[in-house]
């Protein structure tokens, strides 16, 4: 999966505390690339699918995510067992 460097942007400003831990841009689209996995799909339209991810949203077409915002009207918790077992299983350790 691909991310575009649009989001990379969006996520720096909407996420800044997250995207200061991280060490490279390697690690940002890491924790892109894990919330759209591990996130919730509520929306197609016109082929792009929504992915909400705690209050963020990523816009998936294809095998590229396109945009994020933030979705305060709608709230996805993921477990933080769920986000540790899918690090070990992609053999990254974030903080």
């Amino acid at each position: 999966m691909k991310v575009k460097s649009k989001v990379i942007e969006q996520y720096k400003e909407l996420c800044p505390f997250s995207y200061a831990k991280c060490e490279s841009i390697t690690d940002v689209e890491y924790k892109i690339k894990r919330a759209v996995q591990l996130g919730t799909h509520i929306a197609t339209f016109e082929g792009e699918k929504y992915i909400q991810y705690y209050y963020n949203c990523f816009v998936v077409k294809g095998n590229k995510v396109i945009h994020m915002f933030k979705n305060m009207d709608k709230y996805i918790d993921i477990r933080e067992s769920v986000k540790t077992a899918y690090d070990r299983l992609e053999g990254k350790i974030l903080v």
